[in-house]
């Protein structure tokens, strides 16, 4: 085999096992939500509110790309199981921001500390510059993948 024919093996192997990796990670993050009693949609909006900060419920239907009733339902039913805190804003009175419950998440049984843990182990087998590349790469694929759902979404609209 060449190395063009290597290249292109690698390539589609890398293919392949995105999309594995992508279901199994859905499918994680199913079972996740359903052990905390919430929709894959309520996780994804704490996760998002977790890693990007409190936003109001506009903001919050454009990150996970939902209408504002959809987002308000969302809202109830995390709010409702104390997951989240609705404050409002004080530039706006129109507004509310949506903000996590830490206590809530702390006192919660910490379903992905497992996960976690496993990856650290998995992690820590990998070199300097093996993290590094490692890094670089999901980076690249996180902006990829936001620029494929805008497409996705224009193309809706």
């Amino acid at each position: 085999m060449n190395d063009s024919e290597k290249r292109r093996d690698l390539i589609n192997q890398m293919q392949s096992l995105a999309q594995k990796n992508s279901t199994e990670t859905a499918l994680f993050h199913q079972a996740a939500a359903e052990k905390l009693g919430l929709g894959i949609t309520d996780l994804k909006a704490v996760s998002a509110l977790l890693q990007e900060g409190p936003m109001t419920a506009g903001q919050l239907a454009k990150r996970l790309n939902l209408t504002t009733g959809a987002v308000s339902n969302v809202i109830d039913r995390l709010e409702k199981e104390k997951f989240v805190h609705r404050i409002p804003d004080t530039k706006d009175r129109r507004k509310v921001i949506v903000s996590v419950n830490k206590e809530k998440l702390s006192s919660t049984n910490n379903i992905y500390r497992s996960m976690g843990e496993a990856f650290e182990k998995l992690l820590e087998t990998y070199s300097i510059e093996e993290l590094k590349f490692l890094v670089k790469f999901y980076h690249s694929t996180i902006e990829l993948t936001k620029l494929e759902i805008a497409k996705l979404i224009s193309s809706w609209r």
